[in-house]
């Protein structure tokens, strides 16, 4: 009942809390406006974020009274007050990005010290079981590094994949509910408690974030879903009796992982194609990672001809495909779960190489058909 309690509540304070947020955001001109690669007509609110981890914090220090298990995962390392503070300071970013726009070398710096800052207050990588008896050790300074990339890696994949309404808050859903398995497995009371607590958030903003949205997360939900997703993940996994590989985690955020690893390849290749290897500079480097484009998952399937729902809730049953996976490999050898893994995450990348190649053809030819037409003469001028 306790565990419930949470999950609903959540979802209530989100549901009444998110117009609130909405007429807010208007007020202060933390609007998306349309421009020519944005699916929305209309200027719409973000602080989305704002709605979300406002209703899960107030949802959990409401049952705070009544709920032991809030009350012993409120204190002490890689506890509720610790996941708040770093949330905190990932929302305070994105809202500032929201509003001007950070230089994503900048921001990317801001996220590494707060992805710094969860390592020290207690979310860190633990031992990691590698194929064929490997381990990665959990040395401080592995640890460190570990939690480092994985924290700032996935913060970005949310960020990424947020270009689709009811994308991202969609798949964290999922994410947060397989999180909070894998945590019950492992008797990890924070991410039980806390993916609760976003699960029912999320259900509740997803209300209005359904296309057509009324609402956007912007970057303050995003990144602070993706920061969340990647602390709580950790934490099912460390306590658990064998200390699981992190892949089991990977499997959970498949969808958004995947996309951001093929925007890393592509921009990386289209940086080097213009500018070449002599002028690499760290900071145009992370500058084209950073800067938008059409060729992601979503992008992809609309450009080929898919309605918006069709896309979006297609990539929500392939997420839920990937977090049964994670679900299942807990029980799989270490071999297994790193060969399926990569197994899919290969097929995945060529899938997506493919049908790039299938949509830029299909525009390519759309675009020559076009050009033939305005190329020729008007019939009725001819025959004048």
């Amino acid at each position: 009942m306790s565990l419930i309690s949470i999950l609903l509540t959540a979802w209530l304070l989100a549901l009444l809390a998110t117009p609130l947020v909405m007429r807010l955001a208007r007020h202060q001109g933390l609007v998306d406006r349309p421009s020519g690669r944005k699916q929305h007509a209309q200027p719409t609110p973000l602080l989305g974020g704002l709605a979300v981890f406002g209703s899960a914090a107030l949802a959990l220090g409401l049952l705070v009274p009544f709920s032991e298990s809030v009350r012993l995962a409120l204190f002490g390392g890689g506890s509720l007050i610790s996941l708040g503070a770093g949330v905190s300071m990932m929302v305070a970013l994105g809202i500032y990005d929201d509003k001007w726009d950070i230089p994503a070398p900048v921001k990317l710096a801001v996220q590494v010290w707060i992805a710094i800052v969860a390592w020290v207050m207690g979310f860190r990588a633990g031992v990691v079981a590698l194929p064929f008896g490997f381990e990665l050790v959990d040395a401080p300074l592995v640890s460190l590094i570990v939690t480092v990339l994985w924290i700032t890696v996935i913060t970005n994949a949310f960020n990424l994949i947020d270009g689709l309404d009811g994308l991202a808050a969609g798949i964290a859903l999922i994410a947060t509910l397989s999180v909070f398995l894998l945590a019950s497995t492992a008797h990890a009371t924070v991410p039980v408690v806390a993916a609760l607590a976003l699960a029912g958030s999320l259900a509740g903003f997803l209300r209005y974030n359904i296309p057509p949205a009324r609402i956007f997360l912007g970057d303050a939900g995003s990144m602070a879903i993706g920061y969340t997703v990647a602390v709580l993940s950790l934490g099912s996994y460390q306590k658990g009796p064998t200390a699981a590989a992190l892949v089991v985690p990977l499997f959970v955020i498949g969808v958004p992982l995947l996309d951001t690893v093929l925007a890393i390849v592509r921009r990386l290749i289209s940086h080097l194609s213009t500018h070449g290897w002599r002028d690499l500079e760290l900071k145009g480097v992370i500058r084209s990672l950073f800067r938008a484009d059409r060729g992601h998952i979503h992008h992809l399937l609309m450009r080929s001809g898919w309605s918006v729902r069709r896309v979006l809730f297609s990539l929500y049953a392939i997420s839920g495909a990937l977090c049964g996976f994670a679900l299942w490999s807990q029980q799989a050898s270490t071999e297994l779960r790193w060969s399926v893994f990569m197994g899919l995450v290969i097929l995945s990348l060529l899938g997506l190489q493919f049908l790039e190649r299938q949509v830029t053809r299909k525009e390519q030819a759309a675009q020559h058909q076009a050009a033939l037409l305005d190329a020729t003469p008007d019939r009725r001028e001819q025959t004048g």
